[in-house]
């Protein structure tokens, strides 16, 4: 049976098992996310980052994220500082790099200490009347597309007396599950809470504070940056305006690596007593 090398990492608390598979294992990606992601029977985390070589001329290598229930996601805002930590340590060197994702190639860029800064591209507000009730109110919903599908709700009470849950299944439309925001505004910060469609309610998401901002840019009258709070800490997104690219710096850490033996169907075999 092969033995996997991983790193165990975290942004802001969105926890990950990074697989840099550049040699190509071919295992199955999907079920191997599900069995290390697995908190009482695997490693635990909310999503596998996958490195392999990237298809694109321009990239320097492609990542892949899996969510803990195996499906695929378009893009990690998280995930893609981990990996720009773990490619410095690996190369002995903080520089930039291009990422390619399902979402297109990505820039990310080392900043001081922890930080990383990640070029999101250019997020997609779709306008409209849509409504959601909360405690006996209609509020608005302001959908955002930056890479993956978001639903962003603000509401005055505090964020943990929301049914998110029960939000997000009312907000995923015709069986098509879409990340969902609850955001309360603190002067010109943000602070939210998030479900990720395949995951559940995390501590934070790169993608999510991106759309909770971009939504409090556009319809609160609120200036970039803006300071996004979630359980796990702070992010800043900078977003000039409609048809500018967003960018998201926040930190990142490699906590710990770790050798797992796994079966060609991706599970997990035990160690020996």
């Amino acid at each position: 049976m092969p033995t996997i090398a991983l790193t165990k990492c975290q942004g802001t608390g969105n926890d990950f098992m990074l697989f840099d598979d550049r040699a190509g294992s071919g295992l199955p990606y999907p079920a191997l996310a599900r069995n290390l992601c697995d908190r009482r029977f695997g490693v635990g985390a909310d999503g596998l980052l996958v490195l392999s070589v990237a298809g694109d001329a321009t990239a320097d290598l492609r990542m892949r994220i899996f969510n803990a229930d195996g499906s695929e996601a378009e893009m990690c805002g998280n995930g893609i500082r981990c990996v720009s930590h773990y490619v410095a340590r690996t190369s002995g060197k903080r520089s930039a790099l291009a990422i390619e994702t399902a979402k297109g190639v990505v820039r990310v860029e080392p900043q001081d200490e922890d930080m990383v800064r990640v070029a999101m591209g250019v997020p997609r507000v779709i306008a409209g009347d849509e409504r959601v009730e909360i405690g006996g109110q209609g509020r608005t919903v302001t959908r955002v597309n930056i890479g993956n599908p978001h639903a962003v709700v603000f509401v005055e009470e505090p964020l943990e007396s929301i049914d998110l849950t029960a939000l997000a299944r009312t907000l995923s439309r015709n069986g098509s599950e879409t990340n969902v925001e609850v955001a309360r505004m603190t002067g010109n910060d943000v602070e939210m809470r998030v479900y990720e469609r395949g995951v559940g309610e995390t501590w934070a998401c790169g993608t999510g504070a991106c759309a909770a901002a971009v939504a409090a840019v556009a319809h609160r009258e609120v200036r970039s940056p803006v300071k996004v709070a979630t359980k796990g800490g702070e992010v800043v997104v900078n977003w000039p305006g409609d048809g500018e690219p967003a960018h998201l710096t926040g930190p990142a850490q490699l906590l710990f690596d770790l050798q797992i033996e796994v079966g060609p169907d991706g599970r997990i075999i035990p160690t020996a007593p």
